[in-house]
C-alpha cells in the first residue's frame, strides 16, 4: 500500500496518483492541506521534508515522485526476478 501525502494543487502530487492509477497499486491521497491535525501528522512523519508529495511505501518513506518510479521500477523487477510475470 502506497501513501501519498500531497495536495491537489500539487503537479508531481497529482502525477504521483495518476503513476499508481496507471500500475493499478493500491494507494491512499492524503491532502496535508485539510485540516491542521492531518499538517501535523505529516510533520511527524516527514520532520525533514521540504516539500510535497511524501510518499510512504509498506509504511516507509521513500522520498517524493522520483523515489517513487524507482521504488515501482524496482518491484516490477524483483517481482519479474523472481520468475512472475508481469500480468
Amino acid at each position: 500500500m502506497i501513501t501519498i501525502f500531497g495536495s491537489d494543487n500539487c503537479f508531481h502530487c497529482l502525477k504521483s496518483k495518476q503513476l499508481c492509477e496507471a500500475m493499478q497499486i493500491e494507494h491512499e491521497f492524503v491532502d496535508v492541506y485539510k485540516d491542521s491535525a492531518t499538517f501535523q501528522r505529516f510533520k511527524e512523519l516527514f520532520p525533514d521534508a521540504e516539500g510535497i508529495p511524501q510518499i510512504m511505501w509498506k509504511g516507509k518513506p521513500v522520498g517524493g515522485y522520483i523515489a517513487l518510479t524507482r521504488e515501482i521500477d524496482n518491484y516490477i523487477t524483483t517481482v519479474n526476478d523472481e520468475g512472475e510475470s508481469d500480468d
